[in-house]
């Protein structure tokens, strides 16, 4: 494939209905949480980092709908860590324009795309599913992210590359920019906090679900315990 390089691709040919995409970087080849490792220190950023991987991929498998892992490296497609998944390469260049590698790339074989970061390990199996479900009669779907992001971005249409590259990332009005340049208004689901600084760890576990995982569990014990 010419936008990204997919690794253990099935062989499919026609669309189904969903994938998700869980946006990581490979310990030893990228810095992990760099802001939360200010906090809480950089051993314990990398263990919340690992606690959250587990967390999201459990959320995500119980989902029923293709799973990926979007790893930012070239090498560290075949890391051990993503051993699970289906791994791809999220191309170059800044967040937008990787968003836009991995969701069009996909979009040549699934009919909706869900793109999330590995952060945010309060998401549940129902939030997919019912952004599943809000694309059957929107174009789009988003999560807002407390911080003036999202934690979630759904769509099963075309979004150009132009409008990825006019967003400001990491920014206040990252979502506000972002969903005013889209073809068509987004369906909206709970807004939730994607953990970025020590105190961000206090709003995950409030906002986790009536029901957790095990995999959240771990997590929950652990921030309890840090």
């Amino acid at each position: 494939m010419d936008a990204v390089q997919i690794v253990k691709a099935k062989d499919m040919t026609q669309k189904t209905n969903g994938a998700v995409a869980i946006f990581v970087k490979t310990p030893s080849l990228s810095p992990i949480k760099t802001r939360l490792a200010e906090g809480v220190g950089e051993n314990a950023a990398l263990e919340f980092y690992h606690l959250s991987l587990k967390a999201v991929e459990q959320t995500v498998r119980c989902s029923g709908v293709e799973a990926y892992w979007a790893v930012a490296e070239t090498e560290g497609l075949e890391y051990p860590l993503w051993s699970n998944l289906t791994t791809l390469h999220s191309g170059e260049g800044d967040l937008g324009a990787r968003q836009w590698h991995v969701y069009e790339t996909l979009r040549r074989e699934y009919k909706n795309i869900i793109l999330i970061g590995a952060d945010a390990p309060q998401l549940s199996p129902d939030i997919i599913e019912r952004a599943i479900a809000a694309l059957d009669e929107h174009d789009f779907v988003i999560s807002p992210a407390r911080d003036g992001g999202y934690t979630l971005f759904g769509g099963c249409a075309e979004v150009a590359k132009d409008v990825w590259g006019q967003v400001p990332w990491s920014a206040e009005n990252t979502r506000e920019v972002f969903e005013s340049l889209l073809p068509s208004k987004p369906s909206h689901l709970p807004a939730f906090t994607d953990v970025d600084v020590q105190e961000d760890l206090q709003a995950v576990l409030v906002e986790m679900p009536d029901i957790v995982s095990e995999q959240q569990q771990a997590l929950i014990d652990w921030v309890v315990n840090l």
